[in-house]
């Protein structure tokens, strides 16, 4: 049998993980030291409940009215300048507070766009679910719901190919 997503994903151990009821401001502080993107949701019994991004994280941030229309799927629209809008320090730091208060459960990302599999998924099409999603890959072991670990190009390019380099390169 040939590699599984589980051969080349990051287990449970080194991924960050966050629990449902933790504050957005956690989450931040999470995100910020770890410099990861994503964030997979896990209750107490280690079952997967969803993913708090990077990217929501910034949507947090934005005033709502540059987000208004933005949860609609098909919504591409740009707003093209956004300068009247400023952001002091102190207005941050508001923001920030404000975030104490909000819980991750309430800003999971949409399902829809998380590539989820099994961990006996075949590693092939796990690199077709990172490049159709252009993210990681959620593993959850199907029989349980629990969250077994994650699959990032990197953890496949490192897992797969280790010190190995393009000669002539």
């Amino acid at each position: 049998m040939g590699l599984t997503c589980q051969d080349v994903m990051l287990p449970p151990e080194l991924q960050e993980t966050i629990r449902p009821d933790a504050t957005v401001a956690t989450a931040f502080n999470v995100i910020r030291r770890s410099r990861i993107r994503i964030l997979p949701v896990v209750d107490e019994n280690g079952k997967y409940i969803g993913v708090f991004t990077q990217p929501t994280l910034m949507k947090l941030l934005l005033p709502k009215a540059a987000t208004i229309g933005s949860d609609r799927d098909n919504w591409r629209g740009r707003i093209g300048n956004l300068s009247f809008m400023s952001l002091s320090k102190e207005d941050f730091d508001a923001e920030l507070e404000r975030l104490k208060t909000v819980k991750v459960s309430d800003n999971l990302s949409n399902p829809k766009n998380i590539p989820i599999a099994a961990p006996d998924t075949p590693v092939m099409e796990g690199i077709y679910l990172i490049h159709k999603y252009k993210r990681h890959v959620i593993l959850v072991d199907p029989e349980t719901g629990r969250f077994v670990g994650t699959v990032s190009p990197n953890s496949l390019l490192d897992r797969v190919f280790g010190e190995v380099e393009i000669l002539g390169m």
